[in-house]
C-alpha cells in the first residue's frame, strides 16, 4: 500500500495518567505481545510521518518515529497539537492518543477520505452527537487560532474548535463500532476489561461438564440481556454437525467447487464457507453490531468463562482457569462457603448483573 504522505500522524503520549494511577499508558500492554503504543503505531503505520508527542518527564524508547515534547508543560493535549503542527512536515496532521489502542487502520483510512484544505480541522462526530477532539485532522491554518488560545492561557480544545472551520465527520449510518474504537482507556477497570476480552467485544464463555446445564444458562442469560435492550449473539462449535444436511443443494453446490453459499428467507439467512484457518477472533467479528458473545462451551481456551460445577454431574473444575471469572453451582456445600467467585446457577438475574459490570455495559 502507498504511504500516506499528505498528513504526518501523531500520537499524543503526555498525560499524566491520574486515573489509572499514573501509569505511562503508553507502556501499557495491549495484547501478550505489544504496548498501547505499539499497537496503535502499527495501526498508523501507513503515515510515512510519525511523530510521538510526550511530556518532558518522560523517557522511553518508540517503536518508530520522532519524539516531540511541550514547550509548555502540563497544560494539556492542545500544546501537543501545537507541537505536532509546528513539526509536520505536511499542512496536515492526523492526531489520535496513547490511550485509544482500539483503532484501526480502516478507521485511519474512512477518516483520511474526508481531508480538505478547506477546514482547519477534520473531526469525528459519533451518532449521539459527541465530538471527538483527539481523534481527526488538523490544518497548519489552525496554528495562529491556537497560538492565540495558548498565549491567553485558555487550553480548552473545544473552545478553540468552535473559534476554527471544522468539519465534522458523522459515524451515523457507518459499519464502525465507535464506542469500542474511540474507547479511551482511563482506569485500571477498563485496563482490565480490556485484557480480560483481548481488545474484542465482549465474549463470555459458558463451559462445563456434559449435561452440566450450559445451553440452559445461555437461554436464561439472552432473556435477561433482551429485556435489558442488549443484542446478543451466540457461538458454539461441534465437531459432528453436518451442515451440508441443511439443505441438500448445498452439498450439490458445494460438491460442484463452490466453497461457500448462501441460503435465505424473509426472516434469516444461512452463509457456509469452508473454512481454512480462521482465527477464532474473524468469527467474533461477525457479530460487530451485538453488544455481547456467549460462548457455548470452549472449556479449554484462554477465553473470559463462567464454569458450571454441578452435583452428582460434574463437582470439580474441568476448564482451563486462565481468565475464569466466576464458577455457578448448586452444590449446597460451595453455596455455604460464600466466595465472591461461586454463584448459585437458579439466580440467574444476579448472574446477570454482574456480566453487565464485568464487560462494561452497565
Amino acid at each position: 500500500m502507498n504511504k500516506i504522505t499528505n498528513a504526518d500522524a501523531l500520537i499524543l503520549a503526555g498525560g499524566k495518567s491520574s486515573r489509572m494511577n499514573f501509569a505511562d499508558k503508553a507502556l501499557l500492554n495491549f495484547d501478550k505481545n505489544r504496548t498501547f503504543l505499539e499497537k496503535i503505531s502499527d495501526e498508523m503505520s501507513n503515515f510515512e510521518n510519525l511523530m510521538i508527542s510526550i511530556n518532558q518527564d518522560q523517557n522511553f524508547l518508540v517503536p518508530r518515529g520522532v519524539i516531540i515534547t511541550d514547550s509548555t508543560p502540563n497544560i494539556g493535549p492542545l500544546e501537543g497539537i501545537h507541537q505536532g503542527l509546528l513539526n509536520a512536515k505536511s499542512n496536515f496532521i492526523f492526531v489520535t492518543t496513547c490511550d485509544m489502542p482500539n483503532i484501526t487502520k480502516e478507521f485511519i483510512d474512512f477518516v483520511m477520505l474526508f481531508l480538505s484544505s478547506d477546514y482547519d480541522a477534520i473531526i469525528i462526530k459519533d451518532s449521539q452527537g459527541r465530538t471527538y477532539p483527539l481523534f481527526g485532522l488538523y490544518n497548519k491554518s489552525a496554528l495562529t487560532t491556537i497560538e492565540g488560545f495558548l498565549m491567553d492561557k485558555n487550553y480548552r480544545l473545544q473552545d478553540v474548535l468552535a473559534e476554527l472551520n471544522v468539519k465534522y465527520i458523522s459515524l451515523n449510518n457507518t459499519i464502525f463500532d465507535y464506542k469500542k474504537l474511540l474507547k479511551s482507556i482511563d482506569t485500571e477497570d477498563e485496563l482490565k476489561h480490556l485484557s480480560i476480552f483481548m481488545g474484542n467485544r465482549p465474549f463470555i464463555s459458558i463451559c462445563g461438564a456434559k449435561n452440566s446445564g450450559k445451553t440452559w444458562l445461555i437461554q436464561e442469560l439472552i432473556k435477561h440481556f433482551k429485556d435489558a435492550g442488549y443484542k446478543v449473539a451466540t457461538i458454539k462449535y461441534n465437531p459432528n454437525l453436518d451442515l451440508n444436511s441443511l439443505d441438500s443443494d448445498i452439498n450439490k453446490y458445494k460438491i460442484a467447487g463452490a466453497p461457500g453459499t448462501l441460503v435465505f428467507s424473509k426472516d434469516s439467512y444461512i452463509l457456509l464457507k469452508n473454512r481454512s484457518n480462521e482465527s477464532f477472533f474473524q468469527y467474533l467479528n461477525l457479530f460487530k453490531d451485538f453488544d455481547i458473545i456467549l460462548l457455548e462451551d470452549f472449556k479449554h481456551e484462554p477465553f473470559p468463562k463462567i464454569e458450571i460445577l454441578r452435583k452428582d454431574i460434574s463437582p470439580k473444575p474441568v476448564a482451563n482457569p486462565q481468565n475464569l471469572l466466576f464458577y455457578v453451582t448448586d452444590i449446597p456445600e460451595l453455596l455455604k462457603t460464600k466466595k465472591p467467585d461461586t454463584l448459585d446457577i437458579k439466580d440467574t438475574l444476579n448472574i446477570f448483573k454482574i456480566l453487565l459490570k464485568i464487560t462494561g455495559l452497565n
